[in-house]
């Protein structure tokens, strides 16, 4: 009799033990894959996720709208981006920057001209290349920021090494046209 009831016992608790590790997917709604809101410093130029665009929440005006920093001193670049909206939703993003003589800084890179790898062993990849990367996580996680530290880095996107927080709050501001 013991041994009968300590084997029902073992099939009930492993079978509320499968059904709570179970896929809960079927009653409960997905959980978010996207990486965690912005806890950058307020030094972070990054938007807050209360405040991040959400391309599939919010209607746009279809069209093209753009955004651009200020010129860096140091690195005599100027942020810029360029957000597409198509039916109400954003559909492109282009995250660069231009110089003084009025390059497009991913073009720059693509061209060999940056060097951005030559001047640091480091980086993971040509400056165009992690770019593109920060862009496509833009599109992926439909505009939602994430965490940056203060300098505007996150390790939220694999492959992506240089300051990308700015671009977001570009795209929060050019979207700002958009409404």
């Amino acid at each position: 009799m013991k041994k009968t009831t300590a084997v029902v016992s073992s099939a009930l608790l492993l079978g509320l033990l499968a059904a709570g590790c179970g896929n809960s997917n079927e009653s409960a709604p997905a959980a978010s894959t996207a990486p965690a809101a912005s806890t950058a410093p307020a030094a972070s130029t990054a938007p807050s996720a209360s405040t991040a665009p959400d391309a599939s929440a919010a209607q746009y005006k279809d069209g093209v709208y753009k955004a651009e920093g200020e010129m860096d001193a140091k690195s005599g670049w100027k942020s810029t981006v360029e957000v597409t909206v198509s039916n109400g939703a954003v559909s492109a993003v282009k995250f660069t920057g231009v110089d003084k003589d009025g390059n497009d800084k991913q073009q720059f890179s693509k061209d060999g001209k940056y060097g951005m790898k030559e001047k640091n062993p480091s980086a993971l990849a040509e400056w165009h290349e992690e770019v593109a990367k920060a862009e496509q996580y833009y599109i992926d996680n439909k505009g939602a920021a994430p965490a940056f530290n203060a300098e505007g880095k996150t390790d939220a996107i694999s492959g992506v090494s240089i300051s990308v927080g700015e671009y977001w709050t570009l795209a929060e501001k050019a979207l700002e046209q958009a409404k």
